[in-house]
């Protein structure tokens, strides 16, 4: 008996945590929308722009490699979103 309540109060435990899975799905694709895309598309403008002067400037590396994380930002978000990952 006691065995039956044990796989009872899993299942429980596990639709909540796809429901919060869920709603950590929709948070990610409202900021995927909201900032993923224009920050990537802003980060692409520039990063197409300065890549080639990191050939010969070194200072620029650094610029480069964030340029390049925040062209990688929707890819974050969306796989963030599959998973339905929290933020905290």
């Amino acid at each position: 008996m006691e065995r039956k309540q044990c796989v009872r109060l899993s299942v429980l435990n596990e639709s909540k945590m796809g429901d919060c899975a869920l709603l950590w799905s929709v948070m990610w694709a409202v900021i995927l929308i909201v900032f993923g895309w224009p920050i990537g598309l802003i980060c692409a403008l520039f990063y197409c722009l300065l890549s080639p002067c990191a050939a010969c400037c070194h200072g620029c590396t650094e610029l480069i490699n964030l340029l390049d994380r925040g062209v990688k930002l929707p890819l974050t978000c969306s796989q963030n979103m599959v998973t339905g990952k929290s933020m905290c």
